[in-house]
């Protein structure tokens, strides 16, 4: 959950859904760039990707596009870096002591 805002995706790729849907699956993307919804077409086989040298072939649609690509510092993982950062700062000046 972001911002209070909860997205649920089911990516279909069960072969009783591909009867459903008409797609092998989905799979939703979510970066600095934005949110993306990647649909893929029904990977058939492995001997027929083989023998026909395909692969899975995917379209990406934009959801939703950010003005201003967000940085490693902004997010969870950033943060958690930066008060390791800190620490060793501090346990580096302790040293030097």
């Amino acid at each position: 959950m972001a911002n209070k805002k909860m997205v649920v995706i089911d990516g279909g790729f069960s072969r009783p859904y591909q009867k459903v849907t008409g797609i092998g699956g989905y799979t939703l993307l979510d970066n600095s760039f934005g949110m993306q919804l990647v649909t893929h077409e029904p990977f058939i086989s492995k001997v027929a990707a083989i023998r026909d040298l395909t692969d899975i072939v995917s379209t990406k649609r934009v959801v939703e596009t950010e003005d201003r690509r967000r940085t490693v510092a902004e997010t969870d993982i950033g943060r958690e870096i930066q008060v390791q950062i800190e620490e060793l700062k501090q346990r580096l000046q302790e040293l030097k002591k």
